[in-house]
């Protein structure tokens, strides 16, 4: 078993409102870092994170499940936690022991009640966090929407991971590529800027 320095491990929550994608982003990570051959897919049930039988069911998740995987000589542990808040146990607990959270919004509904309650708990936590935009190609996905409101939200200061235009120039040509699952990702910094900054950047370092 390859063993890892305290350095090169990222304990990550994936946190957001339901249906936000947080499943499908959690097999696109383990698919791409070589994890799994197969792309797993939620209304399918074939997915690694909904392993439950009454999840696969349901469509939907209802456990927070770790998902290991490696990039660039990094072990990520991944925990995938449920959206609805009929689970919140799940995002509570697990949002107490990760070292970061990125958090999942909506591109077309933008920020939801969900958003707002996994933010509270990722601040009762001092969580640094990616705000992950999802579901850029769907019509009417409005990122500089989706930026502003966070940013009202969150109450953060909000750095945007390239500007507006590079954003629509490589999503516009993802499209024209035929992909079809394609993100853009936000990040904020918390009360203590410098440290949160730091810390994000290497959460985002090392995810991308």
């Amino acid at each position: 078993m390859k063993i890892y320095k305290s350095d090169n491990l990222r304990n990550v929550a994936l946190l957001g409102h339901g249906s936000a994608g947080k499943t499908s982003l959690a097999e696109a990570m383990l698919y791409d870092s070589g994890a799994v051959n197969r792309l797993g897919r939620v209304d399918e049930g074939t997915s690694v994170s909904d392993w439950d039988d009454e999840e696969r069911r349901r469509k939907m998740s209802i456990n927070a499940t770790l998902i290991p995987c490696e990039w660039r000589d990094h072990k990520l542990n991944v925990i995938d936690t449920p959206g609805y808040m009929d689970f919140v146990g799940e995002v509570v607990g697990s949002a107490r022991v990760v070292d970061a959270a990125v958090v999942l919004v909506d591109s077309v509904g933008g920020v939801e009640v969900g958003t707002e309650q996994v933010w509270d708990y990722a601040d009762e936590q001092n969580l640094p966090r990616l705000a992950f935009v999802n579901k850029m190609e769907r019509e009417n996905a409005n990122f500089q929407r989706v930026v502003e409101l966070g940013g009202a939200a969150s109450a953060a200061d909000t750095a945007v991971v390239g500007d507006e235009a590079a954003v629509e120039r490589q999503l516009r040509s993802l499209i024209d590529a035929g992909a079809t699952d394609i993100h853009a990702a936000i990040f904020p910094v918390g009360p203590d800027k410098r440290a949160s900054m730091a810390r994000t950047r290497a959460l985002l370092a090392t995810l991308t």
